[in-house]
């Protein structure tokens, strides 16, 4: 498996890795608060509807027992079995409503002592509309009318009313504090929605800012390092690597080469060490920039070798001048600690025509070199 070895690349996949696993640990956050607070929102929404259905059975057993009472007059005003009928089904819907009633308030001792008081007087109630309507049947409105305005005079409903009322109360009590806490928990999920949704872009944007500062200093980074591997480190030249670059994209084209290595180059180094041969580099190096042209290539292919790529057509004679000059560029004495040192140069070069491949260039300039060095050794050597 391959590696990144470039550490900005390292920082940007760790920042990846973070965001994905930050990006994790918030989805489950996000979804444990948001959850937590549905959970806790639903359980109001169904507090609330219990509340109501408390309401709505209170107000059934009041409905059933007025319908009971109004068909028992009903039926001592135009006595019909229609009127008895519609009684005795009142009082069994209030019965009914009065046992759900109780099942419903069970979760809450103090209301389900009251509920079990309303359904005894619910059943008392309904009980006297149905034997009233039994004497009704059996022995005539007149009788029933006389128990009736006895009823009626002690008000025997009285006490299940309180209760009905007192049971109201409480219930609607229950519902506004319910509502409340179903207000506050919707907007606990929205808050909470809110937070999570601008901590997530925040940490996004953060996330996207930072892997772009990083890939944007990655590519400065990936730029010196392609111009690193182009460019010799010592003198600031170009490598082999770059030199031939070059002449693959000249290759058709008419273009020059000039080959060299430094003479009198080893003393230097020897007398001197190599912080000296490292300046002497340097010193070249600069020289051979201050004579090239845009287009044309200096390079550093070797210890002491040097090839020059001059694009376009000099003839021989145009070389001839170039040599001359980069001779005595070359030549100028050369400053290094403790001292100054000379070195010579021999040079060498082709002319081609864009038809010579820059291998058979290099060649041939190279050969020029060697019979240059061959000529120079019989004169009598410079010492640095």
């Amino acid at each position: 498996m391959a590696t990144v070895s470039n550490p900005l690349l390292r920082r940007i996949a760790r920042v990846l890795q973070l965001s994905q696993a930050v990006a994790l640990v918030l989805v489950i956050g996000a979804a444990g608060v948001l959850v937590d607070s549905a959970r806790r929102y639903g359980d109001a929404n169904d507090l609330v509807a219990h509340t109501h259905e408390v309401l709505d059975q209170l107000n059934q057993l009041r409905s059933g027992l007025l319908r009971g009472g109004v068909a028992l007059r009903n039926f001592v005003l135009v006595p019909h079995s229609d009127a008895l009928q519609r009684l005795r089904a009142a009082a069994g819907d209030a019965r009914d409503t009065a046992d759900r009633l109780e099942t419903l308030v069970r979760d809450n001792p103090a209301q389900l002592s009251v509920a079990a008081e309303v359904r005894s007087e619910t059943l008392e109630i309904t009980g006297w509309y149905l034997s009233s309507a039994v004497i009704g049947e059996r022995d005539g409105v007149e009788s029933l009318r006389q128990g009736l305005d006895a009823r009626i005079t002690s008000d025997s409903s009285k006490r299940l009313r309180q209760l009905l009322d007192t049971m109201e109360r409480v219930e609607r009590s229950l519902l506004a504090a319910r509502q409340a806490e179903q207000e506050r928990g919707l907007q606990s999920v929205k808050r909470s929605a809110l937070a999570l949704a601008a901590l997530f872009i925040a940490f996004t944007l953060w996330t996207i800012g930072y892997a772009s500062r990083l890939v944007r200093a990655s590519d400065r980074d990936m730029t010196q390092l392609a111009t690193t591997a182009d460019t010799d480190l010592l003198t600031g030249l170009a490598n082999r690597r770059s030199l031939e670059r070059r002449a693959r994209e000249l290759a058709g084209q008419p273009f020059s080469v000039i080959v060299f290595d430094l003479d009198d180059f080893k003393p230097v180094n020897d007398r001197h060490g190599h912080a000296a041969g490292d300046a002497v580099l340097r010193a070249v190096g600069q020289r051979l920039r201050a004579q090239c042209r845009d287009g044309d290539v200096a390079a550093r292919v070797g210890g002491d070798e040097f090839v020059l790529l001059l694009a376009g057509a000099p003839d021989e004679f145009r070389l001839a001048q170039i040599r001359q000059r980069l001779l005595q560029a070359l030549t100028e004495p050369i400053a290094i600690e403790g001292g100054m040192v000379s070195i010579g140069a021999s040079i060498g070069y082709a002319v081609g025509d864009g038809e010579t491949r820059y291998e058979r260039l290099l060649e041939a300039a190279d050969d020029m070199s060697y019979e240059e060095k061959k000529r120079r050794k019989l004169r009598t050597p410079r010492r640095a």
